[in-house]
């Protein structure tokens, strides 16, 4: 084929090529995926969550904390640093919608709050007299906050066992609620009662007048917990990158040993990576994130696992409320990670797949002249 030939039809390849990417590209919820930060991010929470089905999650506000008092935003179109009032780590982050949000962390013994209203700042009505004539300070570093629907109830976890909970106006502190640091708390729609994990596997449930033990199957720290209902949840944790899945159904915290991994489907009974962050979309819908870069997801039959799609810890993940499974998930380094519904982004972007062909095919049209055949210049 003579060259002029060659050269008109790669250049119909590469136009064709184009076309398909740019179809791909208006067809994929997101495709590309910019962190502004490389600090440590712990947390990230899906704000405006939706029930209908085809929730698109880059039209939902998102944001995330991190160690240094960081916090990034997610506007619609691209991640952006947000000015914090705190140098202190932030562990976790809640919104119940999108101007009304709570980030809780601490460090050298001493706890933060911060409260969104369109602007962070710290929040000081908090009370551990019972009395809001005069408030206090959190001696503790606080690692996780939960807030209910209508933003009129939540609770507060953190290092000593220390609770706290919000009535709308204050939040009130609990001491000498169980000797362990807890790391976890959840709610349920529409009830009192709560649930938090924490080291040494303690769990604990407040059945609406008080914290009361649950037995636990493991001794292992346990970092996340979510509940469906007040009769079935999810909690995990581990250490030394030895994954920790328990299941609640009914009263009974029981250890899950079936964790799926590659495209073949092979069954194993342990999950090699201590497991941070635990988000439900639905009954039969969660992702779960951890060390070694692991995510899993729950498809209601089984834990299918994807290791390694990032270099270093996934400590926060959270995901639309709905028959879809997009997600985001945060960790080591400020790494920020899109669920667009077909793959982690970024991955492989999915407006790069056509790109890749056409240049595929364009190396083997011209695989034979001297074009490539030619040495390269550095």
């Amino acid at each position: 084929m003579k060259f002029s030939t060659k050269l008109a039809l790669a250049l119909s390849i590469l136009s064709l090529f184009i076309s398909l990417s740019a179809v791909t590209a208006q067809n994929a919820d997101i495709n590309s995926v910019s962190s502004p930060t490389s600090t440590n991010l712990n947390s990230v929470c899906v704000v405006n969550n939706v029930t209908s089905s085809g929730a698109d999650i880059t039209k939902l506000n998102a944001w995330a904390v991190g160690d240094s008092g960081t916090i990034v935003m997610w506007d619609g179109s691209q991640w952006r640093t947000v000015e914090s009032p705190t140098s202190m780590n932030l562990y976790s982050v809640t919104f119940n919608n999108a101007t009304n949000g709570w980030a809780v962390g601490g460090s050298n013994d001493k706890g933060v709050i911060l409260y969104y209203n369109g602007t962070w700042s710290e929040w000081s009505r908090i009370s551990f007299s019972g009395f809001t004539d005069s408030f206090d300070t959190v001696n503790n570093t606080l690692y996780a906050v939960t807030i209910s629907n209508d933003g009129m109830n939540g609770w507060i976890v953190g290092a000593g066992g220390v609770t706290l909970n919000w009535n709308g106006d204050t939040w009130f502190g609990l001491m000498g609620t169980t000797a362990n640091t807890m790391r976890s708390v959840a709610m349920i729609h529409s009830s009192a009662e709560a649930w938090a994990v924490g080291d040494a596997g303690a769990i604990m449930h407040w059945t609406g007048t008080a914290w009361e033990a649950m037995t636990s199957p493991t001794n292992a720290p346990l970092y996340a917990i979510q509940m469906i209902s007040a009769t079935q949840g999810w909690a995990a944790g581990g250490s030394n990158n030895e994954g920790v899945v328990l299941q609640l159904s009914g009263t009974t915290w029981q250890p899950v040993s079936n964790f799926v991994f590659g495209a073949a489907g092979q069954s194993q009974s342990t999950v090699n990576s201590t497991i941070y962050a635990i988000s439900l979309g639905n009954a039969n819908s969660a992702w779960a994130s951890g060390s070694n870069g692991l995510v899993m997801y729950w498809t209601g039959t089984a834990w299918e696992c994807n290791a390694n799609i990032a270099s270093g810890n996934l400590k926060g993940i959270s995901m639309v409320h709905d028959s879809v499974n997009q997600a985001w998930v945060v960790g080591d380094g400020g790494a920020i990670m899109a669920f667009n519904g077909t793959n982690w982004v970024p991955e492989l972007p999915i407006i790069a797949v056509p790109l890749i062909l056409g240049a595929t095919l364009l190396l083997a049209l011209f695989g034979k002249t001297k074009l490539f055949k030619k040495p390269l210049l550095v």
